[in-house]
């Protein structure tokens, strides 16, 4: 586990006025140990009873 600050900014391009965008930084290590690579690169995201889950997408 480590601990990580959730960087907040304000969206750019056709966002709304209040928009907000949020960006947290990944250690290397995890990324690599999901298989994430430069090109292959995609990530499926969910929201499940309080927690981000971030897997590896599997190519079909």
């Amino acid at each position: 586990m480590v601990e990580r600050n959730i960087i907040m900014g304000k969206a750019g391009g056709t966002a709304g006025k209040n928009s907000v965008n949020y960006k947290i930084s990944l250690p290397a290590e995890m990324i690599k140990g999901l298989g994430v690579t430069q090109e292959d690169k995609t990530v499926l995201v969910f929201f499940d009873n309080g927690k981000i889950i971030i897997e590896k997408k599997l190519n079909s």
